[in-house]
């Protein structure tokens, strides 16, 4: 009997640790994104009708400066590689001046086109040598994007055709601030582009976004950090 409650001690001791260590911490961001799109019409130039402005002409559209926030969980047991998962919302967009009548050089008001996302990343998370003031780390994923809302206010007949789901690459460089508490403080920053071109009526469109993030993350820390002396343990607790 006694044999047999000690075996089911280890077992679930055995699965805690395990759990423990595959979860490594869970935290929330802000950040501020800018973005753009392009536009690039495929017909020869044609003066006599110029139905290579139609129904966009060949641009990049001005920045659209907005926010994001999400929340993130980081996993897996290795020292220097992590799954970093997180659901984020992010607003995309471009400032348009839509032209006017072809050869007078007329444009239109700024125009924003906008597109309100939520967003299921997942990144490896790579960390690099951790230093005194903190440890850098690389990022490579991809976002999981739905579309819930969206304002078209130029070239509706391309930027409204973009698809409620899409799928885009990201690559991120980071920073995790020494903490000899449970809170970390850190910084991020996001490349994410389109990684296919969308075709409508011989305009191909891409989006392009930059994303500057802070947040923090909890890091439960593991039994030895208890003790009196102040230690920094890195990511890696």
């Amino acid at each position: 009997m006694i044999k047999k409650i000690i075996i089911c001690f280890a077992l679930f001791h055995l699965t805690h640790q395990m759990n423990a260590q595959f979860f490594r911490g869970v935290g929330l961001f802000v950040g501020a994104t800018t973005t753009s799109h392009k536009y690039t019409n495929l017909n020869p130039k044609d003066p006599d009708f110029f139905t290579h402005v139609y129904p966009a002409p060949s641009h990049r559209s001005a920045e659209f400066i907005s926010f994001s926030v999400g929340l993130l969980g980081e996993f897996l047991k290795y020292e220097h590689i992590r799954w970093q998962t997180e659901l984020e919302y992010c607003t995309k967009g471009g400032i348009e001046r839509p032209m006017g009548a072809p050869m007078t050089g007329d444009r239109g008001p700024a125009t924003p086109n906008t597109f309100q996302n939520i967003q299921w990343n997942n990144f490896a998370k790579i960390f690099g040598n951790e230093g005194y003031r903190g440890i850098p780390y690389l990022m490579l994923g991809a976002r999981l994007e739905y579309n819930l809302s969206r304002s078209i206010g130029a070239y509706g007949a391309v930027a409204g055709a973009v698809p409620k789901i899409n799928i885009t690459p990201d690559v991120g460089v980071g920073f995790e601030f020494a903490s000899y508490s449970k809170w970390h403080l850190f910084t991020e920053l996001h490349y994410n582009p389109d990684a296919i071109k969308m075709v409508v009526q011989s305009v191909a469109f891409n989006q392009r976004m930059w994303e500057l993030r802070v947040g923090i993350i909890y890091r439960p820390r593991k039994a030895l950090d208890d003790c009196n002396a102040p230690r920094y343990h890195g990511s890696n607790f």
